[in-house]
């Protein structure tokens, strides 16, 4: 009779002992990360400017002849130059990018007008109009019309596509709260707006800025969407990050982990 008892306490003390064990479990496993499709947000401590440089061509296409009429009636153009490019915003994308160790390199700047069709005025009205949905995902219906405004000789060759050249488009304006976006299905050729009213949450757009304060993230540059879009092409994905982060969804930053620039470098290596 006594062992019994004594049986019966031994399992009742295992039975708390395995509840508070897996409660200590719950407990730690709320405080970290499993895994994750996002980026992590720990911030990155390693120098890897010091490692070898990849260096990545880069072509711009600066997209004229093209007005796009927002709903409020303003009419946005093409107003960057090559000057702007090659002075600002490159040495700005290129200050970004030096954490991970690579440098992009202007291949060419070209001052790309539109084709023009039976459809293209309808393509530009329709880019002037999109809004992001109830979830906040940007239109995705808008690709297809701004792919089809690009010239194809001053695109990638087929021999070329993933080897070391990367296209940037710079429309005046790619849709309403958007600013950039790296086109997947359309070989990554990134579009980024010259217009833009994210800022302001789809009211009248302005001109975006070249760069801005590091300090002062309010609106969000040019030179740092630019930045943010090639590191969607350099495989990099959002991330859950509070403060300081470049591939931010929501957040504005410049900084990368050590796990993104480890990504993006190897990325990069591919295409060399």
């Amino acid at each position: 009779m006594k062992n019994l008892k004594n049986r019966i306490h031994l399992s009742k003390n295992l039975l708390i002992n395995s509840r508070m064990l897996i409660l200590i479990s719950v407990f730690f496993l709320s405080f970290t990360d499993g895994p994750n499709n996002l980026e992590p947000s720990v911030i990155s401590n390693t120098d890897y400017s010091e490692q070898t440089v990849y260096k990545l061509n880069l072509r711009v296409h600066i997209m004229k002849d093209i007005t796009v009429i927002h709903s409020s009636g303003l009419r946005m153009d093409s107003w960057v130059t090559p000057e702007d490019v090659t002075k600002i915003i490159m040495p700005e994308v290129n200050s970004i990018w030096k954490q991970a160790g690579i440098q992009w390199v202007i291949e060419s700047i070209i001052e790309e007008n539109i084709v023009k069709s039976d459809s293209s005025e309808e393509s530009i009205a329709f880019i002037a109009n999109t809004k992001r949905d109830a979830e906040g995902h940007s239109d995705s219906d808008r690709l297809p019309h701004l792919y089809s405004l690009m010239q194809k000789q001053n695109m990638s060759k087929p021999e070329e596509l993933g080897k070391n050249l990367f296209h940037i488009y710079l429309f005046p304006f790619i849709g309403n709260t958007s600013q950039g976006n790296a086109m997947r299905p359309f070989h990554w050729s990134t579009v980024v707006g010259i217009w833009t009213n994210k800022f302001n949450r789809g009211g009248v757009p302005e001109k975006t800025l070249l760069t801005e304060d590091h300090s002062v993230l309010k609106r969000g540059s040019l030179s740092r969407t630019i930045a943010h879009e090639i590191g969607h092409v350099l495989s990099l994905r959002h991330n859950i990050c509070k403060t300081d982060c470049l591939m931010g969804g929501k957040s504005q930053g410049y900084l990368l982990s050590d796990e993104q620039i480890e990504r993006a470098r190897a990325a990069a290596l591919k295409r060399l």
